[in-house]
């Protein structure tokens, strides 16, 4: 059975829709939500900074997950728990005036599931014109409850 020109010209016609359709759905050869949650995660670790620079310790806190099972991971070895972290940020940073300006430089970012980004940076905390501290960062951002928020992060 032959196929007649006008059935080829249709199947032509189909194929190439389903490419242009394919090629707006994808940026970067990464699908839109992929670039949304990258996105998202980008501006959240901004508004983290921003908060730190303003010297609201509290606020900066509110971008990591307000659970027991939180994980920060450093030199020192591991702290499990918001609460504990944030105890430990406190008792680091008794006051604007010892938290710095902090910075960062994106060095690699990736969504590694439906609602989990994965971001690696170097930072520093510059005191008075002088680095405090600084290193590499590691951190698994999920979407909790709507928002994106740090699960775990190693700091080295």
């Amino acid at each position: 059975m032959a196929i007649s020109i006008r059935s080829r010209l249709l199947y032509l016609l189909a194929g190439i829709l389903v490419m242009t359709v394919t090629a707006f759905t994808f940026k970067n050869n990464k699908p839109a939500t992929m670039i949304d949650a990258i996105t998202e995660v980008k501006q959240a670790l901004d508004g983290q900074v921003a908060a730190w620079n303003k010297g609201e310790l509290e606020k900066a806190m509110d971008f990591y997950w307000e659970s027991p099972d939180m994980l920060w991971i450093s030199r020192n070895g591991t702290e499990k728990g918001w609460q504990e972290v944030l105890e430990m940020f406190k008792t680091d940073f008794t006051d604007r005036s010892k938290m710095g300006d902090y910075t960062y430089e994106p060095l690699h970012i990736e969504q590694v599931g439906p609602e989990a980004v994965y971001y690696v940076y170097r930072w520093k905390i510059d005191l008075q014109g002088k680095k405090l501290m600084g290193g590499v960062s590691s951190q698994l951002w999920k979407k909790v409850n709507g928002r994106w928020v740090i699960t775990s992060e190693h700091a080295s």
